[in-house]
């Protein structure tokens, strides 16, 4: 498998930043499917078996308040409640979609009892009465707050006391520790959600604070080799750039660990650690000398904090392309500087254009996004946002300075540019500023808030979604391109896609043109979610678009459209200025 199809890692893991990584949908689906499986089988009771234990909240024998009960179970339950208190608090708050305390609650109770699958949890909504059985043996009976009861606290009490309850009867339970209860309830909580709020425990939150916020590494990229970790990309300005480490090493040792054989998060692991403390390398590297073609060299490092790197520019015949890998704490400020390094071209008409390639771009901080489309505007609003909390509602508006100073623009879009990148496209080709060149991306149009628990853990909680300058949400819908890379061809008449007469097709004036009754449709959709956005996604369907023996047919034409004004400004006006989002 060539190197460039390789899963390649950072010292940090895989970036992941405040928007749900698109890779991990999968898992949290197919996590969620036993809870709501579990879910549907509830049923209402309305008498209990005579042989049944009775116990009502805040009774001596059963209270959470009490870490140690009679039979002397040491479980930490007040922690549980605390813990499961505040996620039902903000929850049931801060969710998009207005969530049923009732149903939330029992939903996290039915996921608690997943830990054991002979266990079963029934209510009878009449009575306000919880039944924990195991087939057909009745083994507690507690009481549920009343309906329409917004207090967290007492649905987080009963929690803990059916995991007391349960954990008398249930071996499963008596040894799930906190983690594993919290992990059991909340995927139940969240489980009837959308796929982008989910739970995280305390030590892959963590690992998530550090991805968002940048850690103590080396700055480097690597992937595996036969004969240990090679290094593809060594930052500049980190610690690994510092002591002359090259892309090409391999790493065969860290702190006296083997690294042959070793896997990529285990390698990760070990590079990390915090700030200022101490690393030492071995590596192999490849020699001139025909007598020692290899020579093994060590490196002591200090580690420092490290912000991946997300933007990467390349000036050529007259073009600047920024290429944008994600949105991280650092990209509006890589941007920034590469725009005003470069402002004496660009007033002296050196520097014909931009291009910036998002293709890929799975998002990132929603501030950063903002920050990098403002870079390029005047005035105008960047992007709306909709949730049903008042913190979750803002409009960002562009400051007043176009740091390209007008140069034609071009952005690269496939069906993987996610969520912040989505914000960029939209931003900049509804406020006429740029040329969406490429398909429909992905539709990500929500934002995600992050809730710390105390446990240390987190809930990463979906409370608000993009509307873009235009009034679109861009939830399951994406950004439609002005220039379509993929309905060009007639069934019929198929394009060789092995000639310049597929970028002719493309680029042609009534191929431009015919895409603005798709764009007023799409604009039109406004916050309505049906079937009409799928509909109206499969006028430019998503692709994702690389390189090939052909070269880069997405490049050649952002190229061409800067070049050709007559294209260029046929392609902004499909997008007229606009500045209409509203709530």
């Amino acid at each position: 498998m060539p190197l460039c199809r390789l899963q390649q890692f950072d010292d940090g893991f895989k970036k992941i930043y405040d928007d749900y990584p698109m890779g991990s949908v999968i898992n949290t689906l197919c996590k969620s499917a036993l809870t709501v499986l579990a879910f549907t089988m509830l049923a209402v009771l309305v008498t209990a078996c005579a042989a049944s234990t009775t116990h009502t909240p805040g009774t001596e024998s059963t209270s959470a308040e009490n870490d140690t009960g009679k039979s002397g179970d040491a479980f930490a339950y007040r922690a549980t409640e605390a813990t499961v208190r505040e996620g039902l608090n903000n929850i049931s708050q801060r969710y998009i979609d207005p969530v049923d305390m009732d149903e939330l609650a029992l939903r996290g109770l039915h996921g608690l009892i997943t830990i054991d699958p002979s266990l079963q949890l029934e209510m009878d909504k009449n009575n306000r009465q919880v039944y924990l059985n195991r087939g057909e043996t009745h083994l507690a009976q507690l009481k549920a707050p009343q309906p329409g009861e917004k207090d967290a606290t007492n649905w987080a009490h009963l929690t803990a006391e059916v995991l007391r309850a349960g954990r008398s009867h249930s071996e499963d339970l008596q040894n799930a520790d906190n983690e594993r209860v919290y992990e059991a309830v909340f995927d139940g909580m969240l489980s009837n959600l959308d796929i982008f709020s989910r739970y995280a425990g305390a030590e892959e939150a963590r690992a998530n604070r550090a991805r968002r916020d940048g850690f103590g590494g080396i700055g480097i990229r690597f992937a595996k080799s036969e004969d240990g970790i090679l290094v593809t990309h060594v930052s500049t300005d980190s610690p690994a750039f510092g002591v002359g480490l090259k892309p090409g090493d391999v790493i065969v040792r860290v702190n006296d660990v083997q690294t042959t054989g070793a896997k990529l998060r285990d390698v990760a692991e070990l590079l990390r650690g915090p700030v200022g403390s101490q690393i030492n390398l071995t590596i192999t590297r490849l020699s001139d000398d025909a007598k020692a073609p290899q020579r093994t060299i060590d490196f002591n490092l200090k580690r420092a904090h490290i912000v991946p790197e997300s933007v990467r520019v390349t000036i050529a015949d007259g073009l600047m392309v920024i290429t944008v890998s994600s949105f991280n704490k650092n990209t509006s400020n890589a941007v920034h500087d590469a725009l005003t390094a470069n402002d004496q071209a660009i007033r002296n008409g050196s520097l014909q254009g931009v291009i910036m390639d998002l293709r890929g771009n799975p998002g990132g901080l929603l501030s950063q996004a903002v920050n990098v489309a403002d870079l390029f505007l005047e005035d105008g609003l960047i992007i709306a946002t909709l949730g049903r909390h008042p913190d979750s509602q803002h409009d960002y508006l562009a400051s007043g300075v176009d740091l390209a100073r007008g140069l034609p623009l071009t952005l690269l879009v496939d069906g993987d540019s996610a969520s912040a990148a989505e914000i960029v496209a939209s931003a900049l080709q509804d406020l006429g500023r740029a040329v969406v060149i490429g398909s429909a991306s992905y539709g990500k149009g929500t934002v995600q808030t992050v809730i710390r628990l105390p446990n240390d853990g987190e809930v990463t909680l979906t409370w608000s979604r993009f509307i873009s300058p235009s009034g679109y949400a861009i939830h399951g819908l994406g950004v439609m391109p002005a220039v379509c890379a993929t309905n060009t061809a007639p069934a019929k008449n198929p394009v060789p896609k092995n000639s310049d007469s597929l970028s002719d097709a493309i680029l042609a004036p009534e191929h431009i043109d015919g895409g603005r009754n798709t764009m007023d449709a799409w604009r039109a959709t406004g916050l309505i979610f049906d079937g009409r956005r799928d509909t109206l996604r499969s006028a430019c369907p998503a692709k994702t678009f690389k390189a090939d023996k052909n070269g880069d047919l997405l490049m050649k034409l952002a190229v061409r459209v800067i070049h050709d004004p007559a294209i260029y400004q046929r392609a902004v006006l499909l997008s007229q200025p606009v500045n209409t989002a509203s709530r």
